[in-house]
């Protein structure tokens, strides 16, 4: 089951509560995650746990911004911060899972008093903890991606007046977007103009070898045009990009049941299939870092940063295993970056892992504010 969603940049509605005698009330908040390919089951549980505590924040009034990142039509990462995240106490979390579906429902305490002060700005950060950075050029992919899905949900509808502007929009915010040009490929492939389709099939290609969707809307144009060598290998090429993904869905899995042993020939299989997907080195280091074998799991991060530095699980997971070795400064770098590409998606663990390598460095103050953030944001001891 796919997970398809907008690439989005919303802001819920600020309503300011009377600031009378202090009073703290309970918000439910109820949140849904589908479990794509390239999550794992805990991945799953804190995307749910994070929509639902953004639920319950909008109800309580407090300013949220929530932001999605897309690869190839599939949700990434999912951005939540909160402006007042310091009111916020969690009281429960329950989780329920069917099949593909992972649903949280949290129960939330907020002093709508401490929370008007602080909507208001009356009242300073007293551990002056700053906001992690935003990255701008993603930031610009979020909002390029948005106009992509856009384009091709109207496509899907067989509504294609506006598609072309719409991408050109995209293709301003990032020329660099695979997406973008997929898509153009399949606009001018509708058309007929194959010429057109190709030479844009050709950069979705070069800028993302890991787009089966290129690689078959490219394949179907040489089938027409009957070039049938040039067909037969484009299609092959994505069916073993979707082999490939197909065989990384199924590591990932066990690796929520820690069968790591039986997630790692699955992974070598990918790999083979398709060495070009950095989510596959990310999951092999994944693997290694579960075998607590950490030079290892270190090499496949750093693989996978390589060939795609965007990849916010790689570097949180470059920070535990260089936290595991004991080589701290390394650690804290990587989960600071990981923090710059997913300030919310999962940053419970990465504050309170950061902050107990700041408390191994004798760093206290920067350790004990690391992990007032993460009790802030929901984590369990």
């Amino acid at each position: 089951m796919r997970k398809i969603l907008l690439a989005a940049s919303i802001v819920g509605s600020l309503l300011f509560m009377p600031s009378g005698h202090a009073e703290t009330k309970t918000y439910t908040g109820v949140g849904e995650y589908t479990i794509g390919e390239r999550d794992t089951l805990e991945t799953a549980k804190r995307g749910a746990k994070e929509i639902a505590l953004r639920n319950a924040l909008e109800q309580a009034g407090v300013l949220v911004t929530s932001r999605s990142r897309v690869e190839d039509m599939e949700l990434v990462e999912d951005v939540i911060t909160s402006r007042t995240g310091a009111v916020l106490q969690v009281r429960e979390v329950v989780y329920e899972r069917t099949d593909l579906l992972v649903k949280a429902t949290v129960k939330v305490d907020i002093d709508p008093e401490d929370l008007n002060r602080r909507l208001q700005g009356t009242e300073p950060n007293p551990k002056n903890i700053p906001p992690p950075p935003v990255n701008e050029e993603n930031e610009k992919l979020y909002l390029s991606n948005r106009k992509v899905a856009e384009a091709d949900s109207l496509m899907s509808a067989g509504n294609f007046e506006n598609v072309l502007s719409i991408l050109n929009e995209a293709f301003q915010l990032n020329s660099a977007n695979a997406a973008v040009y997929e898509k153009l490929g399949m606009f001018y492939k509708s058309k007929k103009d194959y010429d057109n389709a190709l030479l844009n099939y050709n950069k979705a290609v070069e800028l993302d070898p890991n787009n089966s969707h290129a690689y078959s809307g490219r394949g179907q144009c040489y089938e027409i045009l009957g070039d049938k060598t040039k067909a037969r290998a484009d299609l092959s090429q994505a069916k073993k990009i979707v082999t490939a993904q197909e065989k990384i869905r199924e590591a990932r899995k066990l690796c929520d049941e820690e069968k790591f042993d039986a997630a790692a020939p699955l992974a070598s299989e990918s790999l083979a299939l398709n060495p070009k997907n950095a989510w596959a080195w990310a999951t092999v280091g994944n693997i290694y870092n579960g075998k607590k074998e950490f030079d290892k799991a270190v090499f496949y991060y750093q693989k996978a940063i390589g060939m795609n530095p965007n990849i916010g699980e790689a570097y949180s997971g470059l920070g535990q295993a260089y936290m595991a070795l004991n080589n701290h400064d390394k650690a804290i770098v990587n989960f600071t970056k990981a923090l710059s590409f997913s300030p919310f998606h999962s940053s419970a663990l990465i504050y309170r892992s950061r902050g107990e390598c700041y408390k191994a460095r004798g760093d206290i103050k920067k350790s004990q504010e690391d992990f007032i953030k993460a009790k802030q944001l929901g984590w369990e001891n």
